[in-house]
């Protein structure tokens, strides 16, 4: 978004007019011939290429995974216009990876606060069947597990302004 000026910036009420003239317009047959770097994207896209000698001519390999599918990461491009894309066709900006760790890692720690949940009450219910050494062991195990659930709940819960993308 701040990589692009806008071409019209309209009240909602004269948009349809607009739309209409610009569909309806008649455009001049530019041919131009597509850069080959962004043909051999195109058909990663397309799944039609996914060879890693056509992505490592697109740009280096980085230390990053592929929120889509976990592979790794090749940077393309620079500065502004910084991209990254896998092997399998997933393309991101550095905005929209950025957005996608962090979902994801909210995800996972979502998941990780429920197992922990599930583990403390299943750990607590089979404390309630037993005795001595092992209903005291299932106890400390489910306290244990409070610490992981208090301390998951809190970082779930905290406004994590240094994710948000600038």
């Amino acid at each position: 978004m701040n990589q692009i000026e806008a071409d019209y910036i309209l009240p909602v009420s004269e948009i349809g007019n607009l739309l209409t003239k610009l569909t309806t317009k008649k455009l001049p047959l530019r041919r131009k011939t597509v850069p080959k770097d962004i043909l051999t994207e195109a058909k990663i896209a397309e799944r039609v290429l996914s060879d890693l000698q056509a992505v490592n001519s697109l740009g280096e390999q980085v230390p990053f995974n592929c929120p889509g599918c976990g592979g790794v990461l090749w940077k393309i491009g620079g500065g502004k216009e910084l991209r990254y894309r896998c092997h399998t066709g997933h393309a991101y900006t550095y905005k929209s990876l950025l957005a996608e760790q962090t979902t994801k890692i909210e995800e996972t720690m979502w998941t990780a606060l429920r197992m922990f949940e599930e583990r403390r009450n299943l750990l607590t219910t089979y404390a309630k069947t037993q005795t001595g050494a092992v209903a005291r062991s299932a106890v400390e195990r489910s306290e244990q597990s409070q610490v992981h659930i208090d301390r998951i709940r809190a970082i779930l819960l905290a406004d994590d302004k240094s994710t948000t993308p600038n």
